[in-house]
């Protein structure tokens, strides 16, 4: 008698963004090590603050992402913020006329596998929908909740440092897609001014406003959002006010 392997399929871990975020990646076994246990997909529910829709052209005769020579390639990038933290959900190849329902402000619930990039958790979807019923949003919290308070989770293991492959690329994301040669160091540099510009206003204990990052560095307001977007998903800076940042 022929035996067959079944496919495994890892069971959705409820969660907030923090216990994500939190997590210690295992490059051995592509998990992550959260208080609720390993979690390879997780499900969470999350506001929807920013959306983009990416194309992105062949760049390299080794890269076998594409159909055809030169072909696009097209991703739907969502950042979520469910009052926890911030994450940012990636679909590759993406048929966009599906995503493009979701709006900025949607609330979603989204069960996804965890990916990790270049020392950040970011989540690849499988299923999302839209949450129409508030109740809906305080059932899951009282879920996590309980599960807390009932003793449902462990500590952290510490793991060394070579265990973590901070430079840990998903076989489905090519990061020569992602950066082009030649403009990471200017990127790099103008995020790392933004952040030092508020980090010297956070010693003061006051932030500073968007507007005046804006004029001080004199670069155009989505450039200014986008880095700002950056460095919270990073979890270097927050908004103390609406429209103030400041540095952890």
């Amino acid at each position: 008698m022929i035996k067959t392997q079944g496919f495994k399929r890892f069971p959705a871990i409820r969660c907030w963004i923090k216990h994500l975020l939190e997590g210690r990646y295992v490059n051995e076994d592509k998990t992550l090590l959260t208080i609720f246990g390993k979690a390879k997909r997780v499900r969470f529910v999350a506001t929807i603050i920013e959306k983009r829709e990416v194309m992105a052209t062949k760049l390299s005769n080794d890269d076998n992402s594409f159909d055809e020579e030169g072909g696009p390639d097209l991703r739907f990038e969502m950042d979520l913020d469910d009052g926890t933290g911030l994450i940012r959900a990636i679909i590759w190849r993406a048929d966009l006329e599906k995503y493009r329902k979701f709006e900025k402000g949607d609330i979603v619930d989204i069960v996804g596998l965890i990916r990790y990039w270049n020392g950040y958790v970011s989540i690849s979807p499988e299923i999302i929908n839209k949450v129409q019923d508030s109740n809906f949003i305080l059932l899951r919290d009282v879920d996590i909740i309980k599960k807390i308070r009932s003793g449902g989770t462990q500590e952290i293991p510490d793991i060394l440092d070579e265990e973590i492959q901070i430079n840990e690329i998903s076989e489905d994301i090519d990061v020569d897609i992602l950066f082009s040669e030649g403009d990471s160091e200017e990127i790099d540099e103008l995020k790392e001014n933004v952040y030092s510009l508020i980090e010297n206003y956070s010693l003061e204990g006051n932030g500073i406003k968007f507007n005046d990052l804006k004029k001080i560095l004199k670069i155009s307001e989505e450039k200014l959002r986008g880095y700002i977007r950056d460095l919270e998903m990073e979890s270097r800076i927050y908004q103390s006010q609406e429209n103030i940042y400041q540095s952890y």
